[in-house]
């Protein structure tokens, strides 16, 4: 009976602690800028400090560079809002002695994919123990399989309505 509860206990101390999840730069951006409905718990999960959205610097530099695309139609000053907001929510995970963008410090045979711009979120995802990457790109989505072997989860925004993450 002891164990029972210890068990019990354990699962609902688990279940508290905010999931830690990397968020492709698709994912920011239907999150922040386009507010697309399928983010929508995401979003507040996020604010709520439920969901601990994990970045490292080149995340944060690709979202800097892409949120000045013509799609996004934002000011400057409407980046910048959104940059901060991201910022304030994000938590710098830090990464191995040596990480660069051209050397991810990935072990051998840890799947690669075709846009190198994908593979830092599959190495952030990897590097800081995240509970899950989330992304809506079909490439990525497609090496789920093999990443699952390291210990990385790849999810659709979908996937996480299913998932007892406070979502």
């Amino acid at each position: 009976m002891r164990q029972l509860k210890y068990a019990n206990l354990r699962m609902l101390s688990v279940s508290l602690l905010p999931s830690r999840l990397v968020l492709d730069t698709n994912i920011v951006l239907d999150c922040l800028v386009f507010r697309d409905s399928a983010t929508r718990d995401l979003t507040a999960a996020i604010e709520a400090r439920r969901v601990q959205a994990l970045v490292h610097q080149h995340a944060l530099g690709e979202l800097e560079r892409v949120l000045a695309y013509p799609q996004c139609r934002l000011a400057v000053t409407e980046q910048r809002q959104v940059l901060d907001r991201y910022y304030a929510a994000a938590t710098l995970a830090p990464m191995p002695e040596g990480f660069s963008r051209e050397d991810l410090l990935l072990p051998p045979g840890f799947p690669r994919c075709r846009d190198r711009d994908d593979e830092p979120f599959l190495a952030l995802a990897y590097h800081a123990r995240a509970d899950g990457l989330v992304t809506k790109d079909k490439a990525l989505l497609k090496l789920r399989g093999k990443a699952r072997r390291f210990g990385v989860a790849i999810l659709a925004p979908a996937d996480l309505t299913s998932l007892q993450w406070g979502l």
